[in-house]
C-alpha cells in the first residue's frame, strides 16, 4: 500500500473518465502555463527590468534566490498530499486559494516602487514564489490523480508545453508590457494572466480519491527511495538532462562570440527555441503512447544528443545565421520531446496516494544534474573550446540513453502500471 505505483482502482478510473479528457487537458494546460509565468518573470525578466531601473547588480543577483522555493518544494509536498477537502476536491481545495493569493500578491507588488522599495518588494516576491511553488505541487498531484495511464504521454506533453509557454509569457510578454507601459501595467498584466486558470479550477469537478489520504505524509519521501530497483531510476533523473543543460548554457556565449547582437539572440532563444520546445513537448507526448514508454525515453535522448551536436557546426565556422536558427530550434524541439518522455515516466512512478510528493521529488532530483552540468560547462568550454564541448554534451545525452536501455530493463513500477488501465 505504501509503495503502490500510480495505478488507480477500477472505481477511481471510472470517476476520472467521467471528468472528460478535454477538460482534464485544458485544466492542466492552464495550471502549468500560470505556474511557469513567475519563474519566467523573476528569473528572465526582472534582471533586465532591474538594470533598466538602475538597481545595483547586488540587488539584481538577489532576485535569483527567489527560485529557491521551486528547488525545495519537495520538503512540504507531503502536506499538500495529506491535507485537503474531500467536499471541494483534495487538490482543488489547494489550487483555488493558492492561485487567488498569488494574484493578490502580484497586484500588491505592482503598487510598490521597485527603485525605492526593494526591501518590501523582495520579501513579497519571495512569498509570491512560495505560493507559486506550492501551487506547482498541487498541480502535480492533480495531474497524477486525474490522468489515466493511456493519457499520460499527451498529458505530460501538454504540461511541459504549457510550462514553456508560461516562461515565454513571463520572461517575454511581460517584458514587452514593461517596455511599453511601465512597471505597474506589466505586473497587473501578469496578475490577469495568473487569474485565468481560476475559472478552469472553479468549474472542474475533481474526482474523489479512491482512498482517504493519511494525514502524516512525510514518510513518503523516504518510502520513495526504499522502492525495489529505484536506484537506477534516480541515476536517470540525475543525468538525463545534464548534457542539455551543459550545451544550452554555453550556446548563448558562443552566439555572442560569433558576433550576433543581443536582439538576434533574444529572437532565437525567446521566440524560436521556446516555440520549438513547446511543439516538441506536444509531439513527444503524443509519440510516447505510440512508441512506448521506454523506447521514447531512449530514442528521444539519442535524438537530442544528435541535435546538440549540431551546435558544433557554427562553433567550427560553418554556420550561417540560418544554420544557427535551425540548429538551435532542432535542439529545443528534441529537448521538449525528451522532457515529455521523462515526465511521463516520472508520473508512472508517483503513487496515487502521494502523487504530489513523488512527482515533485523526482522533479527536484531531475534538476540537480543539469545544475551541476551547467556549472561545469564554462570550465569545459574554456579548456577545450566550443566544438569539443558540444560533442561531449551530445555524448552525455547518448550515454544517458544507453544507460536507460541497458540498466533499466524493467523500470520500477512499469510492470504494475502497465496492467492498471
Amino acid at each position: 500500500m505504501h509503495d503502490r505505483p500510480a495505478a488507480e482502482t477500477a472505481l477511481n478510473v471510472s470517476r476520472i473518465a467521467r471528468a472528460g479528457r478535454p477538460r482534464r487537458l485544458a485544466l492542466l494546460a492552464a495550471l502549468y502555463v500560470s505556474q511557469a509565468i513567475p519563474l519566467g518573470f523573476f528569473i528572465e525578466g526582472v534582471p533586465a527590468i532591474g538594470r533598466d531601473l538602475g538597481l545595483s547588480l547586488r540587488d539584481i543577483g538577489l532576485v535569483q534566490a527567489l527560485a529557491a522555493p521551486f528547488m525545495l518544494k519537495f520538503l512540504w509536498a507531503p502536506l499538500v498530499d495529506g491535507w485537503g477537502s474531500k467536499r471541494h476536491g483534495h487538490y482543488r481545495s489547494w489550487l483555488l486559494p493558492l492561485q487567488g493569493l498569488a494574484v493578490i500578491a502580484v497586484i500588491a507588488i505592482a503598487f510598490l516602487d521597485p527603485r525605492s522599495q526593494v526591501g518590501l518588494l523582495l520579501p513579497l516576491a519571495g512569498l509570491f514564489m512560495l505560493l507559486a511553488a506550492t501551487q506547482d505541487i498541487a498541480s502535480d498531484g492533480m495531474a497524477v490523480h486525474i490522468l489515466p495511464r493511456a493519457e499520460r504521454g499527451l498529458g505530460n506533453g501538454v504540461q511541459v508545453g504549457g510550462f514553456y509557454l508560461g516562461q515565454v509569457l513571463g520572461g517575454g510578454a511581460i517584458l514587452l508590457f514593461y517596455a511599453s507601459f511601465g512597471w505597474r501595467a506589466a505586473l497587473l498584466a501578469m496578475a490577469a494572466m495568473l487569474a485565468g486558470p481560476l475559472a478552469n479550477v472553479l468549474t472542474f469537478r475533481e474526482p474523489p480519491r479512491a482512498e482517504a489520504p493519511r494525514r502524516v505524509q512525510f514518510g513518503a519521501l523516504a518510502r520513495f527511495f526504499r522502492r525495489p530497483g529505484i536506484l537506477p531510476w534516480v541515476v536517470v533523473l540525475l543525468v538525463y538532462r545534464s548534457g542539455d543543460a551543459m550545451a544550452l548554457t554555453m550556446a548563448k556565449p558562443m552566439l555572442v562570440d560569433l558576433g550576433l547582437s543581443l536582439g538576434q539572440i533574444g529572437l532565437i532563444v525567446g521566440v524560436g527555441n521556446s516555440s520549438a520546445a513547446l511543439v516538441g513537448a506536444l509531439a513527444g507526448g503524443m509519440a510516447v503512447e505510440r512508441l512506448g514508454r521506454k523506447r521514447s525515453l531512449v530514442g528521444f535522448s539519442v535524438l537530442h544528443g544528435v541535435a546538440v551536436l549540431g551546435f558544433a557546426l557554427p562553433a567550427l565556422g560553418y554556420g550561417s545565421l540560418t544554420t544557427i536558427w535551425i540548429v538551435s530550434m532542432a535542439a529545443a524541439f528534441a529537448g521538449g520531446m525528451a522532457t515529455a518522455a521523462l515526465y511521463t515516466h516520472m508520473m508512472d512512478r508517483a503513487s496515487i496516494e502521494t502523487g504530489g510528493t513523488d512527482f515533485t521529488l523526482q522533479q527536484s532530483l531531475a534538476v540537480v544534474g543539469p545544475l551541476v552540468g551547467a556549472g561545469l560547462s564554462g570550465l569545459l568550454a574554456q579548456a577545450l573550446g566550443y566544438a569539443p564541448h558540444f560533442a561531449i554534451c551530445a555524448g552525455i545525452s547518448v550515454a544517458a540513453a544507453l544507460f536507460v536501455a541497458l540498466a533499466l530493463r524493467d523500470l520500477p513500477g512499469e510492470r504494475q502500471a502497465s496492467t492498471s488501465r
